[in-house]
């Protein structure tokens, strides 16, 4: 063996990896300045190393308008690039398309399952910023779904260091569209059904409340089963919001105030979603229960989601945090179920379930299609992000016409 591969690190968990990724440390013959598809010509980037050219492509994601959208496309290409260094043991821009199958024939079953697949879901690094020893990429087999998303997000990244005139060409040659009716079919499973939903509710409604902590705790879960269960809010939205960032618009019809969250959907729109009298008294127990007044301030920058420990001020919750709460809920729930398939299929619920069960709620209980599809945001429309507060108000007379939010469980002690 000669002198120079002897001295080569050795990579042997994705912790490794990562960790040499994130630190720049990666070999000449694994940092990509060699790389096979790189182009011969003229670069529009000066970066010769290929994490360097992917950050300025994740570059033009960061921000808070763009913020969850930068988080995901860095995990996928993250843990694609650990994985291409760890069982190609070639740097990233010497992929070529039958890696790509190679990978995603993985995406499905991710062996060795000791080494690829955590038994729960950890952040990837610690309070000091390094790379976590137990951290694992995945949390078991990719959907169809998942996996249509990591190629769209590998497929972009490829895409643009190509027309950078970093790369030669694209690896992945085309994007297919393997969503499809499996993909809808699956999206329908995900939500929990009558007897599940009862049970979390019954569980709140027992949840212990001697003390200052817990009292809080069943506050904030309260809160964030109202909020999520009756907007469809997603998690990104929920997390950028503040308590300012809701307002009070007179409806003259009915001389009532309504009041509107607004948030920053998907796609950088502006979106007004309705919040009902009940919404807003769970938010006035929530706001209560930390010592905050029962209304909100104007322009009041307090997190429409706080941390339940508060030492000088209130500090918004994480993504990781509120997926953790609402796993923790589900799993306690769970507990109290005898059939075990119920309760498994309460276990996997997560965050995002909430709003495919918003989505079902305010269709079942009547309210207009076209409503619910302008309060969850999914209308791509160029008046979406413009609704007059005529609009708006018609919006939030439907919700509350036909929506109401059943805690009343919750409330026995």
């Amino acid at each position: 063996m000669s002198d120079s591969l002897a001295l080569r690190p050795t990579l042997t968990t994705p912790s490794d990896a990562f960790a040499m990724l994130r630190r720049r440390a990666l070999p000449q013959h694994l940092d990509g300045s060699t790389g096979t598809n790189r182009n011969s010509g003229r670069q529009q980037i000066a970066a010769d190393r290929d994490w360097d050219a992917i950050e300025l492509w994740l570059s033009q994601y960061k921000g808070r308008k763009s913020a969850s959208t930068f988080l995901a496309y860095e995990k996928e290409v993250s843990r694609f690039y650990v994985w291409v260094l760890l069982t190609l043991q070639k740097p990233l821009s010497s992929v070529v398309h039958e890696d790509w199958l190679r990978y995603t024939d993985f995406l499905r079953d991710p062996q060795p399952a000791t080494l690829w697949v955590g038994a729960a879901k950890r952040p990837r690094l610690g309070r000091d910023g390094r790379v976590s020893d137990a951290y694992k990429p995945f949390a078991g087999p990719l959907q169809p779904k998942s996996i249509a998303v990591a190629e769209r997000a590998i497929w972009l990244m490829f895409s643009w260091l190509r027309d950078a005139g970093y790369l030669a060409g694209n690896p992945l040659l085309t994007l297919s569209r393997r969503t499809g009716p499996v993909g809808k079919a699956r999206r329908t499973e995900r939500m929990l059904e009558d007897d599940q939903w009862l049970c979390l509710l019954n569980w709140l409604a027992g949840a212990k409340r001697d003390s200052i902590n817990e009292r809080r705790q069943y506050a904030r879960n309260r809160w964030l089963i109202a909020l999520f269960y009756s907007t469809g809010i997603r998690s990104s939205e929920a997390l950028a919001a503040k308590m300012g960032d809701i307002e009070k618009v007179k409806d003259l019809r009915t001389q009532k105030n309504r009041a509107f969250l607004h948030v920053m959907g998907k796609g950088s729109k502006p979106r007004e979603i309705p919040l009902t009298d009940e919404v807003l008294h769970e938010l006035s127990l929530y706001r209560q229960s930390f010592g905050l007044s029962a209304s909100i301030a104007p322009r009041e920058e307090t997190p429409l989601i706080f941390s339940i420990h508060v030492k000088e001020k209130f500090r918004p919750l994480t993504r990781q945090a509120l997926y953790t709460v609402f796993k923790g809920m589900f799993e306690a729930a769970a507990e109290s179920l005898e059939d075990k398939a119920a309760a498994d299929h309460l276990k996997a619920a997560s965050t995002h379930w909430m709003r495919h069960m918003a989505a079902s709620a305010m269709l079942r209980s009547g309210t207009p299609v076209l409503v619910v599809r302008d309060v969850l945001g999914h209308a791509d429309l160029s008046t979406t992000s413009l609704y007059s507060h005529s609009q708006a108000l018609d919006m939030h007379r439907e919700v509350e016409a036909h929506n109401h939010l059943d805690l009343h469980q919750a409330s026995k002690q």
